[in-house]
């Protein structure tokens, strides 16, 4: 039987970073911190269950590209994978006379940003994409990027809500919207940090596997 797949692995910790800004939202309509409000945290069904299914639909309500295009603020080659080497040239981890001699045409393919996410994959990633240091730092930013959007797709959900059904909205605020956006502005670095880093880490494993064959 196939092992849940990473995406399948974060709903859980996805549900939790949505309970925590709804316990801040709650907090900065009430102006008052209510431990209790942590208590769903410690269900293992109902609402937490609940939770966890709705990460899980919002985190799929936006096509990959568009949240990796979120992450990286580009329109155009948007993963990390298409800048590989770029990102190698200042990972200290990496020896680039080594990444030199295992890159074929290393300076013509350095400026195309998208056979250089081919390669990568091909090359770097698939191989060792098992690793426990790939994969863990791939988990992180799935977790994070996914955040990210869920975030987003709640803030828009919030003010359409807020302009078309104001009074059964009433004691949630405009202000809860800065919530979702500093949470955005965090699992946004966060994503990217994390992206960056599983790109050189699978550089960085695969040539000493090389190394030490």
């Amino acid at each position: 039987m196939a092992g849940l797949s990473l995406k399948a692995k974060n709903i859980a910790p996805l549900s939790v970073l949505v309970v925590i800004q709804l316990v801040a939202i709650t907090m900065v309509n009430r102006h008052t911190f209510d431990t209790s409000l942590l208590d769903i945290l410690k269900d293992t069904g109902g609402e937490m269950l609940a939770i966890s299914v709705l990460a899980g639909w919002l985190s799929h309500l936006m096509p990959a590209d568009l949240k990796n295009a979120l992450v990286f603020l580009r329109w155009r080659n948007v993963l990390p994978g298409h800048r590989f080497i770029q990102l190698a040239e200042k990972d200290a981890r990496i020896d680039i006379d080594l990444l030199k001699t295992r890159v074929a045409d290393y300076e013509s393919l350095k400026s195309d940003n998208k056979k250089q996410n081919s390669y990568w994959y091909r090359e770097f990633y698939r191989p060792v994409t098992n690793q426990d240091e790939v994969a863990s730092t791939h988990k992180s930013y799935l977790l994070y990027r996914d955040a990210a959007a869920v975030s987003l797709i709640s803030a828009i959900i919030l003010v359409l809500a807020k302009l078309l059904i104001d009074i059964q909205m009433a004691q949630i605020g405009f202000d809860s919207v800065w919530v979702f956006g500093i949470a955005i502005i965090g699992f946004i670095v966060a994503a990217r940090n994390a992206g960056q880093r599983m790109v050189t880490t699978a550089i960085a494993v695969s040539l000493t596997t090389i190394v030490t064959e």
